[in-house]
């Protein structure tokens, strides 16, 4: 009984935001230290000189493939400055809230000072500007270098978020569930728990984990309800089920492209238990992290000896992700579940490269089909009011050698890359019309969203798209195919027919 009035209760909660179907919201996963201030050194996973071939990376060709947007416009931003911005690109974009990680580990009493300081001004913002706005935390892989209790994990990571939400819990910006306890996600959250190493297996061990948050909960002195991360997505129903007993939500980050029958499972044990299924969705995976070639510790290169190493030593992480296909599987199902949220990972993770956040290689791309199918989830109106054109591609075809060449590790159970070798064009449109892509005719295009694509090839990507005789959108993307790439580079590029739409929004 429980899960279901947590289950019924938290559309009340949510609905308070004050739109039409408020109750369903998309929640952005944000690295806490990537708000982009200018004022001051940029950490090096948003400066835009390090993304810079010809830069002090050069001999790697450049150590990052993305450029924030506001980390070029945002000149001498301050906190405050850099908060209202983020928040606006975000209601813009189509999200309604943050989720900000909030790492657990020997550090975060540190930490603490400069992320509770950033998350109070999101906070203090959504109040004061941008009320319906939602704030939560995503508590994240407890672990520390020497052997400690899980009462000693407590007892160091809880006093920093009691004093966050000790000042701010009065705030209507938190995400709240049953009865106004606050909703914490958690991510790789298993190891509070005393003798679980990593994930829990096992019904018992999620059993215990449970019973460590709850204590956590105590610890922190204000009632928490937690959305758990499901990280093994294979149907074993004891496992499944001690999750949806334990844990009033869940969610599956990028797993949750893996294994589709695993979570439409997953979906009904939540409905029949009350527990709070959520929908997570990315647009894309490419890191600009560096790691040990052939080393699965995941350890993270800094820039430094990643130049010592060179591309020959170097690998990074890649998911095969079909252009916008993923994205658009993905919102699909949670129209088809009916989620209360869609986790949309992430808004600024750009070193994992499945950002939403304006930046020069996504472009708006993938914000245009949130809101599309955001709309169709709160709505269920599938008319398309504002023509629209977006094109999705690779920097190059899978088998072209780039001269700085990084070794790729696949993680994607697909690992088919000759399948993204094409140019992918998804219109949104009112009324049919005549489309054009790369010069080839596509036809009579129907109305509303429609994909099509063509082989990938050299040079810039046109887009025509022609109603009645009168050519109602035209444009060439700025970032060209090459057949001789500079560098390793898989990230998915999008540009649309709505960029110096959304831009000047943003930033005239």
């Amino acid at each position: 009984m429980k899960r279901l009035i947590f289950a019924v209760s938290i559309s009340l909660v949510l609905a308070a935001a004050g739109e039409a179907s408020a109750d369903k919201l998309v929640m952005a996963h944000y690295m806490t230290d990537m708000v982009p201030r200018t004022k001051g050194k940029l950490i090096r996973w948003i400066d835009p000189e390090l993304a810079d071939p010809r830069g002090s990376t050069a001999a790697l060709g450049g150590l990052h493939q993305t450029v924030p947007m506001a980390s070029l416009e945002l000149d001498g931003a301050d906190l405050e400055k850099a908060v209202d911005f983020e928040i606006r690109a975000a209601r813009q974009l189509g999200v309604d809230g943050f989720q900000f990680y909030y790492p657990l580990v020997d550090s975060t009493p540190e930490l603490a000072r400069s992320y509770n300081q950033i998350i109070g001004k999101f906070i203090e913002l959504s109040d004061r500007r941008y009320q319906g706005f939602r704030i939560s935390l995503c508590l994240a892989h407890p672990s520390t270098r020497r052997p400690t209790t899980e009462k000693q994990k407590i007892a160091l990571w809880s006093p920093p978020i009691r004093r966050l939400v000790t000042a701010t819990r009065d705030s209507p910006a938190w995400l709240r569930g049953a009865s106004g306890s606050l909703l914490f996600y958690l991510w790789v959250g298993d190891g509070l728990a005393d003798g679980i190493q990593g994930l829990a297996h096992k019904p018992e061990e999620i059993a215990k984990v449970g019973k460590a948050y709850q204590r956590l909960s105590r610890a922190i002195g204000v009632p928490i309800d937690y959305v758990y991360q499901v990280r093994r997505p294979s149907i074993d129903p004891a496992y499944i089920d001690s999750i949806v007993k334990t844990f009033p939500a869940v969610w599956g980050w990028t797993a949750s492209e893996e294994n589709l029958d695993f979570w439409d499972y997953l979906a009904k044990r939540c409905r029949e238990s009350g527990c709070l299924y959520t929908q997570s969705v990315y647009p894309d995976y490419y890191t600009s992290k560096t790691y040990r070639k052939g080393r699965g510790d995941h350890a993270i290169v800094p820039t430094n000896e990643a130049l010592k190493l060179g591309t020959g030593g170097l690998e990074r992480h890649y998911r095969v992700t079909r252009l916008s296909r993923v994205q658009r599987q993905l919102l699909e199902r949670a129209i088809r579940h009916d989620v209360k949220l869609i986790n949309y990972v992430s808004w600024n993770d750009f070193p994992e490269g499945h950002h939403l956040a304006p930046e020069r290689s996504h472009n708006f791309g993938p914000s245009l089909l949130l809101r599309h199918f955001k709309r169709l989830w709160k709505t269920k109106n599938a008319k398309v009011e504002r023509d629209e054109a977006i094109v999705f591609f690779k920097k190059y075809r899978h088998d072209a050698k780039p001269k700085h060449s990084v070794s790729l590790r696949i993680k994607s159970l697909e690992k088919n890359l000759a399948g993204e070798d094409r140019i992918e064009l998804v219109t949104l449109l009112s009324r049919p019309a005549n489309c054009f892509l790369n010069g080839r005719s596509l036809g009579l295009v129907e109305r509303g969203l429609q994909v099509h694509s063509v082989p990938s090839s050299p040079g810039r990507v046109r887009v025509r798209v022609v109603r009645d005789g009168e050519e109602i959108i035209r444009f060439t993307t700025p970032q060209a195919i090459t057949d001789a790439p500079l560098r390793t580079d898989r990230l998915t590029y999008s540009y649309s027919s709505a960029f110096e739409r959304e831009h000047g929004k943003l930033f005239d």
